[in-house]
């Protein structure tokens, strides 16, 4: 359902990290590490069922959303999918074959130049899913999609998707809101980038990242960080040395740690929170905890 490049030079992550232990060992600090409030917490619209401790709970912010009948319908044809580093959902102008839910890790969309290389307008955690193209009808995708942190997602073939949101229209309808919510998005990010501070931009990166992988370890690198933002590396290593030094993150190889999550809101811009708001109408939503 995905294709994988050991090289992404030419479009992105030009400095992700290819040493496969230390993925493991920091994928199991994502694992272990606590976290504050997020944008993703729910409240439950009923207790968990006595028994059913080995069922898979939905995670995805806007599959656990949607009405159990609805989700009845989706059940049988979602299939868990590992997303791993550098994998590529859909690419630009082709026809996506799958929908991703994302259950977890971190996903980046990107749009690219001949001249400029490929910038991040966006990115998919928990809260979204890649294949918009298949909800608007159009089937072709016009970005490229990668994973920049290693997770995992529901994937469902896009015909079938097609099919079941003829069969039953409020699908498409629940879908169509968090549609709504990207576009606001890269709207959002895209004033950002053109009228905020670098120190600025970087510290809502980081801050939207920490949202979505739900952790305060983020396993990013300067150069990452340089591509997401569209910028040149030495003006986000300065950047993330100013943070260091004021005690807000600490640098390791090929990651950061948020030390003090108070101190990086103060550091970033207002989009940070008005992105926050734009994912209200789902947070207002109860959870169904569905099962597979």
């Amino acid at each position: 359902m995905c294709w994988h490049e050991t090289s992404f030079g030419l479009y992105f992550i030009r400095n992700a990290l290819q040493d496969g232990e230390h993925d493991k060992a920091l994928m199991g600090a994502l694992a272990s590490n606590g976290c504050g409030r997020t944008m993703f917490e729910l409240v439950p619209a009923t207790p968990s069922l006595s028994g059913s401790q080995s069922a898979y709970i939905v995670r995805n912010l806007i599959l656990a959303t949607l009405p159990e009948a609805d989700f009845a319908l989706l059940r049988p044809h979602l299939r868990r999918v590992s997303l791993r580093r550098n994998d590529i959902l859909h690419d630009a102008f082709r026809c996506p074959d799958a929908v991703y839910f994302v259950e977890s890790g971190l996903i980046s969309r990107v749009v690219r130049s001949p001249k400029d290389g490929a910038v991040e307008v966006a990115n998919v955690g928990r809260c979204g899913f890649i294949g918009v193209s298949v909800v608007l009808g159009t089937m072709i995708a016009i970005q490229r999609t990668v994973v920049l942190v290693p997770g995992q997602a529901l994937g469902i073939e896009a015909e079938t998707l097609r099919g079941l949101m003829v069969e039953r229209p409020s699908i498409k309808e629940h879908l169509l809101k968090y549609v709504q919510v990207l576009m606001a998005l890269k709207a959002q990010i895209a004033m950002c980038n053109a009228k905020h501070e670098l120190s600025e931009r970087l510290a809502r990166w980081l801050l939207l990242a920490h949202d979505m992988i739900e952790s305060d370890v983020l396993p990013v690198t300067h150069g990452l960080l340089a591509d997401a933002l569209g910028v040149r590396r030495p003006g986000v290593s300065v950047a993330l040395a100013q943070l260091e030094a004021q005690g807000i993150v600490a640098r390791t190889r090929g990651a950061l740690r948020i030390l003090d999550l108070d101190g990086l809101r103060r550091s970033g811009c207002e989009c940070h929170q008005v992105v926050r708001d734009r994912f209200r109408p789902f947070s207002g939503m109860p959870d169904h905890q569905h099962s597979l």
